[in-house]
């Protein structure tokens, strides 16, 4: 199957569940990598022979593998024409510090089979002929999953739903709650026919969490208003009644973590799409957070509203954490951005002799 000119075009080949919604690939590698030797035609041609090899041998989709190639401030302030092309990140909250990862790179691999994952991830950084140990030098890799019972299995003793994809329990991707493909497509300039990536690690409180009751998870992750049967059969999109959140915090003292975000929506329509898989790498359960945008600035407005400092002013029982949304059981603790082109342009992009 050929691939599209995105490399971020992934979802035309997504299953899906039997509420129809969006099933992702179930197991998901992204590796921090820095380059080592001087850029030269050797190394663009060596790496785009790599990937081009994998694409040969594994079809495009979870049944096979999906992947991106991301390339960081680093990179295009140092090795290119194209300084400030994106934004290194920063803090998103007053309570957070995360670690602000510099590498040079980004490589987001998914599929349904981790045998799959594991021979693409070794025929990029092994020790065979496609290798780019010469030209690269991974950073960090950080592994995950997503797909009902894994949680579960990974986690047996919380109790997580056997039908949840994600460690809080309920779904997070719905038919109509991701910003499409096309939106988030550049579409002039250096990156055009990309988008843009902002990476994040975060650590989860899933014991905490879990100790709350199903209903008390369903108000402080969608909204007050929202019960843990409603939020189980959501399917287009996981509504909150934004439009009501002033008085909805008025009368219940609880921000619900998808209705503060939603107010970043234009005309009701997602800015972002979130490629996000959890992991309990480390003994430390948690989230790799992955967020595709046209412009960085979409995810930091996100991200800003979704804090719903303005809670406070509404009801005194509401903090900046404090039955605000799930912002006192998650931390953030590293940052990271990059530019994804398209794949013509995936290697190396625009260096500078």
């Amino acid at each position: 199957m050929s691939r599209p000119r995105g490399q971020h075009e992934w979802e035309s080949t997504f299953g899906h569940d039997h509420l129809g919604r969006p099933t992702p690939p179930k197991y998901q590698l992204l590796t921090l990598v820095d380059v080592v030797t001087p850029k030269s035609d050797a190394a663009v041609a060596h790496l785009e022979s790599t990937l081009g090899a994998i694409e040969n041998r594994f079809v495009h989709g979870p049944d096979g593998i999906l992947s991106t190639v991301g390339w960081g401030p680093s990179w295009f302030d140092g090795h290119t024409e194209h300084r400030g092309l994106v934004n290194v990140p920063a803090r998103m909250s007053r309570w957070e510090d995360p670690v602000i990862d510099t590498p040079h790179a980004l490589f987001h691999l998914a599929s349904d089979h981790e045998d799959i994952l594991e021979a693409a991830f070794d025929e990029l950084f092994g020790i065979g002929e496609g290798a780019q140990g010469e030209y690269l030098r991974v950073q960090e890799v950080r592994r995950g999953f997503v797909g009902a019972g894994l949680p579960t299995n990974a986690l047996p003793e919380l109790g997580i739903p056997e039908n949840s994809p994600l460690l809080f329990g309920f779904h997070s991707i719905h038919r109509g709650n991701q910003a499409t493909e096309e939106s988030i497509t550049i579409a002039d300039g250096p990156l055009q026919g990309g988008t843009t990536a902002h990476v994040s690690r975060i650590e989860l409180d899933v014991e905490r969490w879990h100790a709350r009751d199903r209903d008390q998870q369903a108000a402080l992750l969608y909204a007050p208003t929202v019960t843990a049967k409603e939020a189980e059969a959501f399917v287009d999109d996981a509504p909150s009644d934004y439009h009501a959140y002033e008085s909805t915090v008025k009368e219940h003292g609880i921000v619900g973590h998808a209705q503060a975000a939603a107010r970043a929506r234009v005309n009701n329509v997602p800015i972002i799409n979130r490629r996000d898989f959890a992991t309990i790498e480390g003994g430390k359960p948690g989230t790799h957070f992955v967020s595709l945008q046209r412009e960085l600035r979409d995810f930091n407005n996100t991200r800003a509203i979704m804090n719903a400092a303005d809670g406070t002013d509404y009801h005194r029982s509401v903090g900046a954490r404090r039955r605000n949304g799930i912002n006192a059981f998650f931390d953030v603790t590293h940052r990271a951005t990059f530019g994804i082109p398209q794949r013509a342009q995936r290697a190396y992009p625009y260096w500078r002799n």
